[in-house]
């Protein structure tokens, strides 16, 4: 190994990087919430659905209104989860481009590819996991669209052979429903870890499951979210 021949005043190590891992990491942590929001979502309307086919009562505008609502609910948590994957998309993009700034300035070589080695490894898993969102969400708007159908139908034609007409196609949204959900899961937790790993804080366990906005925020917390929207 060769002899270190400056005086350690003269290493610049990438210290700034660390004032952008708690924005990037709750960006992601804000995302993972939003994603489990939007499958919550899909499973309110796909059971709303499903009591106004399977377990119709004597008057069906009740049934249909609160199907109708929850579709509502679930459009509005796909635009949600949307947005923060974008903030998310945004601060990681940050973050990154200052670590490749930092590190440009590190003076020993061995130091310095060692960093980005190491940032080219964080990179690329928060690229995956961006790919995978995207991927999903290619398949979520199918889906609201589907279910945004059947709601026409019904709406023209809320009568008990109407909601038999329309069985068949509501089973089928529902199994699509559970593959989706299934795959959101994955997505969430993916989302999580890669936030964990931008972390410059030890891991945590992840919310209780419909964890969104339950309870108070710690401090830190409350400090890393108003930084979201910025």
């Amino acid at each position: 190994m060769r002899p270190l021949t400056s005086s350690s005043a003269d290493i610049t190590l990438p210290f700034q990087i660390y004032q952008h891992c708690p924005i990037a990491s709750a960006s992601l942590h804000r995302a993972a919430l939003e994603i489990r929001a939007e499958s919550g979502a899909i499973d309110a309307a796909v059971a709303s659905l499903d009591n106004l086919i399977n377990n119709p009562g004597p008057d069906l505008r009740p049934q249909f209104a609160r199907y109708s609502h929850s579709l509502d609910r679930l459009v509005a948590a796909s635009k949600d989860a949307e947005k923060s994957a974008e903030v998310a998309k945004k601060k990681s993009a940050d973050f990154f481009e200052n670590w490749d700034k930092e590190t440009a300035a590190i003076k020993y070589e061995a130091v310095r590819d060692q960093s980005v080695s190491r940032k080219t490894q964080v990179s690329d898993e928060f690229n995956t996991v961006n790919d995978r969102y995207r991927e999903n969400q290619s398949v979520i708007e199918p889906l609201i669209s589907y279910l945004q159908d059947i709601r026409t139908a019904l709406s023209t034609d809320l009568t008990v052979g109407g909601i038999r007409s329309v069985k068949t196609l509501a089973d089928n949204a529902s199994q699509n429903a559970q593959k989706v959900q299934t795959a959101l899961a994955r997505l969430s937790d993916e989302l999580y870890e890669s936030g964990a790993r931008m972390s410059s804080i030890g891991p945590r366990e992840q919310p209780a499951e419909g964890g969104v906005g339950d309870g108070p925020e710690s401090g830190e917390q409350q400090g890393q979210s108003s930084t979201l929207n910025q």
